[in-house]
C-alpha cells in the first residue's frame, strides 16, 4: 500500500494540482498578514494593542461556535446540491473534507482554487467534473443572495442605504430568469457550439447547464437562498458579540448594524474579486463601523475588524487546510492514478436526480 500511495502521490495530477494550491495559498495569507499590518497602522497600534486586552475574551469562542454553525448550514446545502445535480454519491466524511477545503482556496488569488472542489468530487466519486461545477458557483450565489437579503432587512431597519441594493437585487433576479430560459439559451448554447474551441466540449456545456438548470430551479433556490440567510446570519451575530465584547451595550440597533456592515462588506469583498475579499471587506467593516457607530474610535473599529475577520475568514482557512492536507495525505495519494471521468454516468444521476 505504501508503494502504490508513492506511485500514484508521484503521477497523479490531482496531487500535482493541489501541491500548486499550496503557493497560492500562502500568497493569500502573506496578502492577509499585509491587510492585518495596515488595519493596526490604521487603528494606532499603541492603542489598538490595549484594545485587543480590554476585549471580553470568553465571548471569542461564541463566535467562533457562531462561525462552525454557519459551516453545518452550508455544508447540508452542498450536499444537497450534489444529490440534485446527480454528482457521485462520496463518503460523507470524503464529502465534508472537499467542502471544507473550499475555505482555504477562498484566500487563493480570483478565489480559482475554489473551482477544485468539483475536481475533487469527481476525482473522489469518479464522476465528471462540468455538473459538479455549477454546485460550486451555486453555493457562492445562494450566499451572495443571503447577505443582500440580510444587508436590505437591516437597512430597512432604519440604517438606510437601500436603494443601491434593491438596484442590485433588481439585476441578480434578471440573470437568474434568464437562466432558467431556455427559449433563450439553448439557442446560444448551439451557436456557441460551432466555435473551434468549444465544438469538442458541446456535451460538457449541455451538461453544465442542465445542472445549472438544476440547482436554480426556483423552488430549490428560495429554499436554499433561506437557509443561506439562516446560516450567514449566525456570523453577523458574530459581529454584534465582538461588539459587545468592545464594550457596546446589547440593543436591536446594535444588532441591526453588525448585520449590515458585515453583509454589506461580504458582498463588497466578493465583487471586488480579491482573495477571500481581502482589503474591501476589511475597508467597508471598519469604515462602515466609524460611520455607522459614531462614538467608535480608530482603534476599535480596527480591533473589531481584526477580531471578525479572525472568527470568520481565518478560523475558516485553517479549517480548510487541514481538510485540504488530509485529502491530499490520506485520501488522494492512496486512489489509482489516471481513472477515468464518464460524462456519460454524471448525466444519467443528473436525470435521476431530477426525476426526484
Amino acid at each position: 500500500m505504501a508503494g502504490q500511495g508513492t506511485n500514484s502521490r508521484s503521477t497523479s495530477p490531482s496531487l500535482r494540482g493541489i501541491d500548486r494550491l499550496w503557493g497560492r495559498i500562502a500568497l493569500g495569507a502573506v496578502f492577509g498578514i499585509g491587510i492585518v499590518t495596515v488595519l493596526m497602522v490604521f487603528g494606532d497600534v499603541r492603542r489598538v494593542f490595549p484594545t485587543l486586552r480590554h476585549f471580553e475574551w470568553s465571548l471569542f469562542p461564541l463566535v467562533l461556535l457562531l462561525t462552525a454553525g454557519n459551516y453545518v448550514c452550508r455544508f447540508v446545502k452542498w450536499e444537497c446540491y450534489l444529490r440534485w445535480v446527480g454528482a457521485p454519491r462520496l463518503r460523507r466524511g470524503w464529502s465534508l473534507a472537499v467542502f471544507l477545503s473550499g475555505f482555504a482556496m477562498s484566500i487563493t488569488p480570483g478565489k480559482v482554487g475554489e473551482w477544485i472542489k468539483a475536481f475533487l468530487v469527481a476525482r473522489l466519486g469518479g464522476g465528471a467534473v462540468a455538473p459538479v461545477v455549477p454546485v460550486v458557483a451555486v453555493e457562492r450565489l445562494t450566499d451572495g443572495i443571503a447577505m443582500l437579503i440580510l444587508a436590505l432587512l437591516s437597512a430597512l431597519a432604519g440604517l438606510g442605504g437601500w436603494e443601491p441594493l434593491v438596484a442590485l437585487a433588481g439585476i441578480l433576479l434578471a440573470g437568474l430568469w434568464l437562466v432558467q430560459e431556455e427559449r433563450v439559451v439553448r439557442p446560444l448554447l448551439r451557436l456557441a457550439a460551432r466555435a473551434p474551441l468549444l465544438r469538442s466540449r458541446a456535451e460538457s456545456v449541455g451538461g453544465l447547464y442542465d445542472a445549472t438548470r438544476a440547482v436554480l430551479r426556483w423552488r430549490r433556490l428560495v429554499a436554499m437562498s433561506g437557509l443561506s440567510v439562516f446560516s450567514w446570519s449566525l456570523e453577523c451575530l458574530g459581529l454584534f458579540v465582538i461588539l459587545i465584547g468592545l464594550g457596546a451595550e446589547p440593543s436591536v440597533e446594535l444588532l441591526a448594524v453588525a448585520t449590515f456592515v458585515l453583509s454589506v462588506s461580504s458582498i463588497a469583498g466578493a465583487l471586488s474579486l480579491l482573495p477571500g475579499g481581502l482589503g474591501a471587506a476589511e475597508a467597508g467593516i471598519a469604515g462602515l463601523l466609524l460611520l455607522l457607530r459614531p462614538g467608535m474610535t480608530p482603534a476599535e473599529a480596527a480591533t473589531a475588524t481584526v477580531l471578525i475577520r479572525f472568527g470568520t475568514l481565518w478560523f475558516g482557512v485553517l479549517t480548510g487546510c487541514v481538510a485540504l492536507l488530509w485529502l491530499q495525505r490520506r485520501v488522494l495519494r492512496f486512489l489509482p492514478a489516471g481513472a477515468r471521468v464518464e460524462p456519460s454516468a454524471a448525466a444519467a444521476g443528473l436525470a435521476e436526480a431530477n426525476e426526484q
